[in-house]
Order: structure tokens, then sequence, then C-alpha cells
């Protein structure tokens, strides 16, 4: 996935990118969450994982994210040493 090795920053920023995200704002974002596409990830098929997270407790904090202002977090140290 694109966002593998990403540092929460470089997701959130990728996230935001219009040129990287299909052209969205923040509420597309937050309602492209909730398409099929998405939601795959929760029910994967045979041999796969499941998002670890519940679906309600992420689209939750998508949506809170986005009404906050949709600011991305701060680069901490040990995320700098991350390689994308």
């Amino acid at each position: 996935m694109i966002w593998e090795g990403l540092t929460d920053r470089q997701l959130c920023e990728l996230l935001k990118d219009p040129k990287q995200n299909g052209h969205r704002n923040v509420q597309q974002i937050v309602q492209h969450m909730s398409t099929p596409l998405v939601l795959w990830g929760w029910h994967p098929g045979e041999g796969r994982s499941p998002i670890p997270m519940k679906l309600d407790t992420f689209l939750a904090r998508v949506r809170d994210w986005a009404a906050n202002g949709a600011a991305c977090p701060a680069e901490t140290a040990a995320g700098r040493d991350r390689v994308p």
C-alpha cells in the first residue's frame, strides 16, 4: 500500500493532498472513508486479517479529525526515523 512506512504526519499530508487523494477536500475524505473500497478493510475475505480497530471507532476518529481542522500531527524523533 502507498502509505506503508509513512509517519503519521506523512500519511496525513498525503490524505490532504488533492493531487494524491483523488482531488478530494477534507469533507470528501470523510465521506470516502465509508465507501466499499475502504470498508473492505474490515471484511477482507478469507486468509486476510481485518483492520484491528473497530469500524465505528475509526469513522468517529476521522469525523473528529475533520471537525477539528484536519490538523496533521507533529513529527516525532521516532517518526523521522521511519523509511517511506
